[in-house]
């Protein structure tokens, strides 16, 4: 009778599980926010308001009949009763004792994305994944340790001047959906749906102002140049992964010594512990395999010495942010 009941709770639980995957999906790439009408010399037209960092803004969609606004309404719909289904999904996995109930599996969406570039062949003409969805990898096939990341931005590296051949990854991404947000500062293009945030990035020269027209014309796309990036695009890994395919990413001990570099500039104290905890994660599993170890010694050796020195610096201070991390630090720089 025990292994009956096991078979059912077994069971129960992946049900639940299929069900907030499938309702996260959603969430994820449905519009939030609410649908608002106003009335303009006698007719009707309807907006999209959404609130970010405290500030309202109102998204024309269109006249009442507009196809784009009667879209959006129903996503919106949608959105609310997932939310209330999600809520029920969790409660019930609960009940269940299920492990790890907030570590969401990858979305729909998401695999759409790591495909489009493989069908594109550009792992192979120097774009990586970056960020957060490449710890994520790290977490879900290298046995990073889990560590709460909710942030739903998409990263790409790419390599700079583009000499692989032309594929019009903007439009494409246009195609599915995404829109386009340019930032006046700096020219880059990011692509937005729903909540989901898709940026590239090359590696910055020198400073912001002396980088110029960033629009790469053979991809259509316009990436935004950060400091560091170098580091990971030196130190491309191309791997097969379950579920998701053939996918470029750094090495762990490039991504460590990258994290490490970027943060000690970071002024913004969550964004430099959320750095750091990515970091320590990372190094301690990087310190299970000696050649992993001799490998990010060998990244760290590359840089420039002043460079050398600011990681140093960090990690001898990094019980201040994030208190036991300069042990492990230290332990994987000497």
């Amino acid at each position: 009778m025990a292994v009956v009941i096991d078979d059912i709770l077994r069971e129960n639980t992946a049900h639940y599980q299929r069900i907030k995957s499938i309702l996260v999906a959603r969430l994820l790439t449905n519009e939030r926010g609410s649908l608002i009408s106003k009335q303009i010399k006698g007719k009707t037209y309807n907006y999209l308001r959404k609130t970010h960092n405290g500030k309202r803004y109102d998204i024309y969609l269109g006249s009442e009949r507009a196809l784009l606004a009667q879209r959006v309404k129903k996503t919106i719909e949608q959105s609310k009763s997932d939310l209330v289904e999600l809520r029920r999904a969790k409660a019930a996995l609960i009940k269940l004792r299920a492990k790890n109930i907030d570590h969401e599996d990858f979305t729909g969406r998401i695999k759409e994305l790591f495909q489009l570039m493989d069908d594109e062949g550009l792992w192979d003409e120097g774009l990586q994944l970056v960020g957060s969805w490449c710890f994520k990898l790290y977490q879900n096939y290298f046995g990073v340790e889990y560590y709460p990341e909710r942030t739903v931005d998409v990263d790409f590296a790419i390599k700079v001047p583009y000499r692989g051949t032309p594929a019009k990854i903007g439009e494409k991404l246009r195609e599915m959906g995404f829109q386009e947000d340019r930032n006046r500062q700096d020219g880059s293009i990011a692509y937005l749906a729903g909540d989901i945030s898709i940026e590239f990035l090359k590696h910055r020269q020198g400073n912001a102002k002396s980088e110029g027209d960033t629009y790469i014309r053979e991809l259509d796309i316009a990436p935004q140049p950060v400091p560091y990036l170098k580091i990971l695009l030196d130190h491309p890994r191309t791997y097969r992964f379950r579920d998701l395919g053939k996918i470029t990413v750094p090495s762990m001990p490039a991504f460590l010594a990258h994290k490490l570099a970027v943060s000690s500039k970071r002024r913004d104290p969550a964004k430099k512990e959320k750095d750091l905890r990515q970091a320590l994660a990372v190094a301690r599993a990087v310190l299970q395999d000696p050649e992993l170890v001799e490998e990010f010694r060998t990244v760290v050796s590359g840089l420039h010495k002043s460079q050398q020195k600011m990681i140093s610096k960090l990690a001898q201070s990094s019980d201040k942010v994030v208190p036991g991390s300069s042990r492990v630090f230290a332990e994987v720089l000497c």
